[in-house]
This record gives structure tokens, sequence and C-alpha cells, in this order.
């Protein structure tokens, strides 16, 4: 089988996974019935994958590894690049900019990186909800979505704040906006792509005024750190 062929087999497979694990919840999920809907014979599965447990932590290893990129290309293009212009300085969770032009552009950029994590969620809705029903229960994959809390860590582990403490030494999180940002912003964008189909079917709504709605929504709930954590230096 050429490489193209097993990169597309192997794609089949996981996107199978997610529609089944989605549908019929992880432990209703036969790999039988992933290999049906896949196109493909129950041992190439095995060829890929050790067990249907490999295959949902494929899933949710690649979904986290989507919310790290988009993350740290606002770390890098935004954070560190005004640190590095001088038009923010930050003292412990506060950010401090240099005049209100440089806030306005940050919060232009941070709108902007909420939408594409708004779009990503999205797209990425299957394994979303399957990562949500899973954390609900015991098991292995129990702690999935908490995975998510890595990125909040103020630990040397996390590189996205490793990556702007080593631009500004004075980085702190606090516990209080790790709280918030955990339960007043990421758990309701889990929840809002795990029902978003639902929602959609019921509502009528265009995917367009669905999004629109979600990122006024999610601006409106992320201006509370806003208020305590963005100021212009005075």
């Amino acid at each position: 089988m050429k490489t193209e062929d097993r990169l597309e087999a192997k794609a089949r497979i996981l996107q199978a996974a997610s529609r089944l694990f989605s549908e019929k919840g992880y432990d209703g999920t036969r790999v039988f019935e992933i290999a049906e809907a896949a196109g493909v014979n129950k041992a190439l599965i095995y060829y890929y994958f050790q067990s249907k447990e490999d295959i949902l932590d494929s899933l949710i290893d690649s979904l986290m590894s989507g919310v790290r990129s988009i993350s740290l290309d606002f770390v890098n293009n935004v954070i560190k690049a005004m640190l590095g212009a001088g038009s923010l300085a930050i003292d412990g969770d506060k950010f401090l900019f240099a005049d209100q032009e440089a806030m306005k552009y940050f919060q232009l950029k941070l709108n902007r990186y909420y939408a594409d994590i708004i779009d990503y969620a999205l797209q990425n809705r299957r394994v979303v909800r399957i990562a949500m029903l899973e954390s609900l229960k015991g098991g292995k994959h129990q702690g999935g979505l908490f995975r998510i809390m890595e990125l909040l860590d103020s630990g040397p582990e996390n590189y996205l704040y490793s990556s702007i403490k080593a631009a500004d030494q004075e980085v702190n999180y606090h516990e209080e906006l790790v709280f918030f940002e955990f339960f007043f912003l990421i758990i309701p964008l889990v929840s809002m792509a795990a029902f978003y189909d639902e929602y959609k079917a019921k509502s009528l709504l265009s995917d367009e005024r669905l999004k629109e709605m979600a990122l006024h929504s999610y601006v409106v709930l992320a201006e509370g750190i806003g208020g305590r954590h963005i100021a212009v230096a005075e």
C-alpha cells in the first residue's frame, strides 16, 4: 500500500471512530463497526492501532495538539511580539499596555484567537463530545478533558507559560484566573461544541448565525477577565 493510501486509510479509521464514539459512546462501539464504517478490514485497524483505546487516545491527542498549536501561535505572534516591542508589560497576571492603541490591537487579536478556537472546537465537535462524555465516567480517559488545564498551568512543563515567562519574568498565573478560565471559558466552549448539532436542529439557525452568537457570547464572558487583568500602564 502506498504511503498516501496508508495515510488516507488511517484518516478514514479515525473519522469513522469519532463518529461512532460520538453517536454510540466509546463503550458501545466495537472495532468491527469502525472497520465497516471506514471501509477497511479489521486487521488494518490493528496495523495502525493496538486497541480501541489507542484509537481514542489518538483522537484526544490530535484535539489537544490543535488547541496547543492555535494557542502557541497567539502567544508567539501577539503576546511575545508586543512584549518585545515594548507595547506590553506583564505584572503577575495583569497585562499592562503602553497606550490605548496597544490595548485595542491586543483585544482585536484576542477576539481573532477566540474565533479560531471556536471554529476549531466546532470542526472537531465529535471528539470534544467524546472527551466530555468520557470525563463524566471512570476509566483511563476520565481526565481527557482536564488535559486542557495543562495550558493554564504555571509549571515549567507548560510551554505556553514558559514561552511567556522567558519573555517577561514577571508573569504569574493566579489560581482565581485559572479557575475562571477553566469553568467559565473552557467548559462553556466544550458544552457548546458538544451540543451544537442538537441546538442547530432545534433552533433552525444557520452555522454563520450560530458562530456569530458564539463569538459574541465568548467575548462577553472574556470581558470578565479583561476588567481585572487588562489595563493601560500609568
